[in-house]
C-alpha cells in the first residue's frame, strides 16, 4: 500500500510540474547564472552559517551586485550553479521607494514582516539577535553615513502562507543575517537566511478567493489540498535565500530588489520542487511587496507602528473577540458563493473552535493584514470598522 501511495504521489506531482510551466505568457528559458557570481553567493551563505566566522567583504560580491543592476531578458528563468544549491531561482524587480523607506517599513522592530509581504508571510519573528540588546535596531537611524558595514545576525521563526500548488504551509527556524553597507556611493541591504532543520510537517491551508486578496485559512491539520492526496505529510527539507536591495540612484526613489532562493521540499525525503515553482513564489512575493510599497495610500511608518503597537498590546481575550468579528467578515466575503473548483467548503468559516485555537501571534498577524488592506483601499472602511473600532 505504501508503494502504491508513493507511485500516486509522484505521478500527481509530475503532472503539477508540467502545469506549472504553462503559466508564463511567453516560454521561459532556464538559464544558469554566470559562474562569476558563484563566489559572491557562497560568501554570503557563509556569513549566515553560525559554524563559520567569516568577515563580510563587499569586493567578493562585486560581480553579483553588478549583475543585479543589469537589465535581463524578460523570458530568462535564472538559477544558480547546482553546486551552490538546487533547485533554485532568481528574480529581480524595481520599486519606486527610497532606501530609507525600505528600512523604515521592512526592517523595523515596530512593523511586522507580514505588513509588507502578506502573500508570502504568515508569521516571522526574531528569536535571538546577537548584540543590539537582542532587538532589531532602527537601521534607518544608523545608516546615514555607513563608514563601515552594519552586520546583524540572529535566528528567526518563520511560517509561510499556503502554497498556490499544494495548499501546504510550513513553520520552520532560520538563521538570519542582515548587512547594510555602501557600494560605489550607493546604499545596499542584503538579507540572508538559511533554514536550520527540516520544517514542522506541512499543514493544509486554503487561499480564499484570489491570492491578491491576501485572505487565507490555516486549518492546522497535516496534509495538502490536492484531490486524492490530502493524506500526504510533507516537509520543507532545506532552504536558503538571499535578498538584495540596491539603491539605483541616491537622488531618486528607486530600488532594485533581487531575490535568489533555493528550496527542497516534498514527502518521504523526495524533493518535488522545481525551478519554476520557486520562480512563481518569487513573483508572488514581488507583486504584493511592490503593490504595498508603491501605494500612494501607504500610511507613514510611524502611524503603522502606532497601530501595530496597539494590536500587540491587546490581551488574548480581546484578540479572541476580534477573531469572532474577523470570522464574520470572511463569511460575508466568501461564505455564500465560491468557485466550483475551490478546494474548500464555506462551512469551514463557521467553525468557532478553529478561531479559538489560534495563538496570540496568529491573531495579531490576521489583524495586521486586515489593517493593511483597509489602509490601502483593498477593503471598505465600513467592512472592517468593528474590527478596528474605526467609528465610535
Amino acid at each position: 500500500m505504501c508503494n502504491l501511495k508513493k507511485i500516486i504521489f509522484i505521478t500527481a506531482l509530475l503532472c503539477l510540474s508540467l502545469i506549472a510551466y504553462s503559466y508564463a505568457d511567453q516560454p521561459l528559458v532556464e538559464t544558469q547564472l554566470p559562474n562569476s557570481l558563484s563566489e559572491g553567493l557562497m560568501h554570503l551563505l557563509a556569513l549566515v552559517d553560525p559554524g563559520q566566522r567569516v568577515a563580510f567583504d563587499a569586493q567578493r560580491i562585486a560581480p553579483l551586485l553588478e549583475f543585479v543592476k543589469t537589465t535581463k531578458p524578460r523570458n530568462a528563468l535564472y538559477y544558480a550553479n547546482p553546486e551552490i544549491g538546487s533547485p533554485s531561482a532568481y528574480y529581480d524587480f524595481d520599486i519606486q521607494r527610497s532606501f530609507t523607506d525600505l528600512l523604515k517599513y521592512n526592517f523595523s522592530p515596530d512593523i511586522p514582516a507580514v505588513a509588507t509581504t502578506p502573500s508570502s508571510t504568515r508569521l516571522s519573528y526574531w528569536e535571538e539577535i546577537e548584540h543590539h540588546g537582542n532587538k532589531l535596531p532602527s537601521l534607518w537611524k544608523e545608516s546615514s553615513s555607513l563608514d563601515a558595514p552594519i552586520v546583524i545576525k540572529g535566528s528567526e521563526v518563520f511560517e509561510n502562507t499556503p502554497d498556490t500548488f499544494s495548499g501546504a504551509y510550513y513553520k520552520y527556524d532560520l538563521y538570519r543575517s542582515i548587512i547594510v553597507f555602501a557600494y560605489n556611493r550607493q546604499k545596499v541591504l542584503i538579507s540572508i537566511s538559511k533554514q536550520k532543520d527540516a520544517s514542522r510537517v506541512g499543514n493544509k491551508g486554503y487561499i480564499l478567493g484570489s491570492d491578491e486578496n491576501w485572505d487565507y485559512y490555516y486549518t492546522g491539520r497535516p496534509g495538502i489540498t490536492l484531490p486524492g492526496l490530502g493524506w500526504i505529510r510533507t516537509h520543507m527539507y532545506d532552504s536558503f535565500g538571499i535578498s538584495i536591495y540596491h539603491e539605483m540612484d541616491k537622488d531618486a526613489p528607486l530600488l532594485r530588489c533581487a531575490v535568489f532562493k533555493c528550496v527542497r521540499a516534498g514527502w518521504a525525503k523526495i524533493n518535488v520542487v522545481k525551478t519554476m515553482h520557486i520562480y512563481d513564489g518569487l513573483l508572488r512575493f514581488s507583486r504584493s511587496f511592490k503593490e504595498i510599497m508603491e501605494s500612494p495610500r501607504l500610511p507613514a511608518e510611524a502611524a503603522l507602528a502606532h497601530v501595530f503597537s496597539g494590536i500587540r498590546n491587546q490581551p488574548v481575550t480581546a484578540l479572541q473577540a476580534k477573531m469572532n468579528i474577523y470570522a464574520q467578515i470572511l463569511q460575508k466575503r466568501y461564505g455564500r458563493t465560491r468557485s466550483p473548483s475551490a478546494k474548500w467548503k464555506p462551512e469551514i468559516l463557521q467553525n468557532k473552535s478553529h478561531w479559538a485555537r489560534m495563538s496570540k501571534l496568529e491573531m495579531q498577524s490576521a489583524l495586521v493584514v486586515e489593517y493593511m488592506k483597509s489602509a490601502l483601499g483593498k477593503t471598505k472602511e465600513k467592512e472592517v470598522e468593528k474590527l478596528f473600532d474605526l467609528k465610535p
